[in-house]
């Protein structure tokens, strides 16, 4: 069964890279297909990362031939973009190759941590579901009261190089107050960009870290410098 997944997605990365190869576009476009290309896919999110950024760069590379030929030949662009469109690239990429890597990933562990400082203890360590929702609970720990502010305590995705990814959103508590012993669940939606998939490549834990302390802002510049570079 791993075996037969593993083939549907590596098929429809290759028929992404395909495309891509076909629409032709511009330095930037090759670029990025060589950025896809290189991507690992041995780390703990496996092909996803990957996948994404080939989608993407096949269909930034189609839009830029449609956009290149439409400067010279309007009809000849729209014959282009009906003919890519008629293709199916999206709905086999979101019907096809998605659900085969949510079910490759379901039960894979991220290593998880909880910021120095906070309140809190994690029962294991987030988890994958087979709808790339990573979840796990804990409880507060011995500082934690019903004034604490939960709502700011945020996961947060750094790669094998320290740098971070992406954040999600924050704890959620049962019963909606904070305090020593009270439960709190964790829910991150692994959610990749082309602007982020190169870090989920290599990801390497979550850390739950206070959205008000110097070192989170840090890693909000992070994340903020790499989506404005991807950008550009």
């Amino acid at each position: 069964m791993k075996q037969t997944r593993h083939l549907l997605v590596a098929g429809a990365i290759a028929l992404m890279a395909g495309v891509f190869s076909a629409c032709g576009g511009g330095s930037g476009a090759g670029s990025a297909e060589a950025e896809a290309a290189s991507l690992p896919i041995d780390g703990i999110l496996g092909e996803y990362p990957k996948a994404v950024a080939e989608y993407e760069a096949a269909e930034a590379a189609a839009s830029a031939k449609y956009d290149e030929l439409k400067k010279t030949n309007p009809e000849k662009a729209s014959q282009f973009w009906s003919d890519y469109l008629n293709q199916g690239n999206t709905t086999k990429f979101k019907k096809e190759t998605i659900p085969a890597i949510e079910k490759a990933l379901e039960g894979k562990e991220i290593p998880t941590e909880v910021a120095e400082g906070l309140p809190l203890r994690l029962d294991k360590s987030l988890t994958l579901d087979n709808s790339r929702h990573a979840r796990t609970s804990g409880k507060f720990t011995v500082g934690a009261t019903k004034d604490t502010k939960y709502s700011n305590f945020v996961p947060v995705a750094f790669d094998t190089e320290g740098k971070a990814i992406a954040f999600g959103d924050g704890i959620r508590v049962k019963d909606f107050i904070a305090g020593e012993g009270k439960e709190f669940t964790v829910d991150y939606f692994i959610s990749i960009k082309k602007h982020d998939a190169a870090g989920w490549a290599k990801l390497a834990k979550i850390v739950i870290m206070d959205k008000t302390n110097e070192t989170f802002k840090q890693a909000e510049e992070q994340i903020k410098a790499a989506k404005e570079a991807a950008e550009q």
